[in-house]
């Protein structure tokens, strides 16, 4: 029958007639290739012979009486192969089998491998080839994406080729199974129409029209691959080809985000805004630039709500964008998008890329805790619009005091900045040749005067680390006048005494496992030797009390003693004890008995000292001279504690010590 050659038997996006040229020609898609290029089926012999020679005795051997000849030629053939092939072996030795749409099992339809393949000229092969199973791991255009950061791309990380096919059938295939079941497969494709149809209100043709649209509107090369695989037979793409993602350009949707970075955070979620099911992302929906699947904007916004100003961290400084990027009061959403996430380098399907939304929020009823979870105050929206921090680093300013630590000190919420005029500036008064945190009337020693202050914790800005507001220092006074030693944030955060600064620490020869300190974290865990076997006995701000001969806890007191010289502890107030346990989360027992903290109890009032729930005190309290009420100022108790240079027998700043004097 004539022309019968231009019919596509096995529906793989090649006419049989393509298919059976292919032992004496290359594929002819438009694709660079150099004259000498072996022919496709001379180089599947180089890479696996036994595979080729296997491809064909399949091929052969599955067509019964009606190869038979062949099959002998085959035969013959193989136990000489010295000689030249017979004629009608030699024929067919190189075709891509017009009956099976996938000829060498690689899970890549033929004509899939045959229109997007071109010579690589770095590797000296074909990028693909429908007779050898050898590229399934090639990646033509490069765009796999290094998901997790570790410099290498794994097998779950890989757009290769064959990861770029199965999206037309599964969308991401490591994924597949959480696209609920009565959905079945949801591959980019089907997604894509969806979104489509539900948000721009297109008819399911017009929706697939524009997949059509999306591919050829990338370049002329796509352009003019399209017309070639549909010139020999017009319905190519439609019934074999549509839905895949472009194995030859990094962007096939062109909505400025590489498809190995959309496959790499792929995941069928419900999504906002739409609240909709949705691939989060989708390497040929160029819609999901709006998309907003890990939830992170900034939705609870109120006119009176200042925005902060928007531009850009680089190696901690911020650069202002021009006046067209900022943001306009107002009430409505601001979804965090992932093409915002992808400018800023954060992670879509994670709402705090750097980790620092570690703020608990209790809730109360009654004096008791009813409820204890996170604030998500730091989420990477929330940080970009409200706030003004950088949602990729969790010490935005560099001055070692974490975000979330200056946040939970600092912002005020009235005002929209990070600044209050507080009452807690200490007044010292001379005492004898010394000074000391009290107000001296007569005979009677009284808590200390305190004057109004300004107190500023700007995670934007590392001057404030240095400051101390409640002026709870020290005081030198072996000179002619005393002069004063300040106990500042940085100080207050860490517990220390002797560091003052991160620009002191960075220039010091301070190690944590091996490597010089930068970050606030690698000091924290190097002072309170967290990760180490010593932790539990050298941890000055751990909480909770392990036995009764254990020193080292938390004990807050308010006293409502009126004399420093007359104590009354009839009428103390505990408001932490790391002795008793809390009512939340309590296994067994009564509360006045040690907190079982590896059961998820609680110390008694653990809230007061613990920004993040792990039973560790985040510091002592930067607006408050005596955090645990004893009438001893913080820097004293922290200083007397290291007359021996051992931190931990004496004194704590977090643990209400006996004042009685002999």
């Amino acid at each position: 029958v004539a022309g019968d050659g231009h019919y596509d038997a096995d529906r793989d996006a090649l006419t049989d007639l393509q298919e059976l040229n292919l032992t004496v020609s290359n594929p002819i898609n438009g694709g660079l290739s150099p004259p000498d290029a072996p022919h496709m089926w001379e180089e599947a012999i180089l890479q696996n012979e036994n595979a080729f020679l296997q491809r064909i005795n399949s091929m052969l051997f599955a067509k019964g009486n009606r190869a038979m000849i062949a099959a002998q030629q085959f035969l013959d053939w193989r136990s000489n192969p010295a000689l030249p092939s017979p004629p009608l072996l030699s024929t067919i030795i190189g075709i891509t089998d017009p009956t099976n749409n996938d000829t060498d099992n690689d899970q890549m339809i033929d004509g899939y491998e045959y229109w997007f393949t071109e010579w690589d000229l770095d590797g000296n092969q074909w990028e693909m080839n429908p007779l050898s199973a050898a590229d399934v791991d090639f990646d033509s255009d490069n765009d796999s994406w290094d998901c997790n950061g570790d410099g290498q791309i794994d097998e779950n990380e890989s757009y290769d080729n064959l990861a770029e096919y199965q999206s037309r059938i599964y969308g991401k295939y490591s994924q597949r199974f959480s696209v609920p079941a009565n959905l079945g497969l949801m591959s980019y494709a089907r997604d894509a129409v969806i979104a489509y149809q539900e948000e721009m209100g297109m008819s399911e043709l017009d929706s697939r029209g524009m997949l059509y649209d999306s591919f050829v509107s990338k370049d002329i090369m796509s352009s003019e691959r399209m017309i070639r695989i549909n010139e020999a037979y017009s319905d190519n793409w439609n019934l074999s080809l549509v839905g895949i993602s472009d194995p030859t350009h990094p962007d096939s949707d062109g909505d400025s985000m590489p498809d190995g970075w959309e496959f790499c955070y792929s995941v069928y979620t419900e999504t906002l805004p739409l609240n909709s099911w949705r691939w989060s992302l989708n390497p040929i929906n160029p819609l999901d630039v709006d998309y907003d699947p890990d939830a992170d904007g900034w939705y609870d916004r109120t006119s009176g709500d200042v925005p902060a100003p928007q531009g850009t961290w680089e190696s901690r400084a911020f650069t202002t964008s021009d006046s067209n990027s900022q943001i306009a009061p107002g009430n409505s959403p601001l979804y965090f998008t992932n093409i915002l996430e992808w400018q800023m380098g954060t992670l879509p399907i994670s709402n705090d890329t750097d980790g620092d939304a570690v703020q608990m929020v209790r809730d109360e009823a009654n004096g008791l805790t009813v409820g204890y979870d996170k604030s998500w105050q730091l989420t990477d929206g929330r940080e970009v619009y409200k706030f003004g921090t950088n949602p990729d680093d969790d010490d935005t300013d560099g001055d070692m005091l974490p975000d979330w630590w200056e946040h939970d000190n600092g912002w005020n919420e009235s005002n929209d900045n990070w600044t209050s005029f507080l009452h807690i500036k200490v007044v010292w008064e001379d005492f004898g040749s010394t000074k000391k945190p009290l107000n001296v009337t007569g005979f009677d020693l009284s808590r200390p005067n305190m004057e109004w202050t300004w107190a500023t914790f700007d995670p934007r800005d590392s001057t404030d680390a240095t400051e101390d507001p409640d002026n709870d220092g020290g005081w030198d006074c072996s000179g002619p006048s005393c002069i004063y030693i300040p106990y500042n944030n940085f100080q207050e955060f860490f517990g220390n005494t002797t560091l003052t600064s991160a620009a002191q620490v960075r220039g010091s020869p301070l190690l944590h496992q091996g490597e010089q300190i930068t970050e606030w974290w690698q000091l924290r865990d190097h002072l309170l030797q967290i990760g180490t076997a010593n932790d539990i006995y050298a941890n000055y701000f751990r909480m909770y009390r392990i036995n009764a001969s254990d020193d080292l806890y938390a004990h807050i007191v308010s006293d409502n003693d009126v004399d420093y010289m007359l104590l009354d502890p009839s009428d103390d107030v505990h408001i932490c004890r790391g002795d008793w346990t809390d009512d939340w989360e309590r296994r067994w027992g009564s509360f006045d008995r040690f907190p079982n903290t590896g059961q998820g109890e609680f110390v008694w009032g653990w809230w007061h000292l613990d920004i993040n729930g792990d039973n560790i005190a985040d510091g002592t309290d930067p607006l408050n001279y005596d955090t645990d009420g004893d009438w001893l100022n913080d820097w004293f108790e922290i200083d007397d504690d290291m007359v021996d240079g051992v931190r931990g027998n004496g004194g704590s700043p977090i643990r209400y010590d006996d004042r009685t004097t002999s």
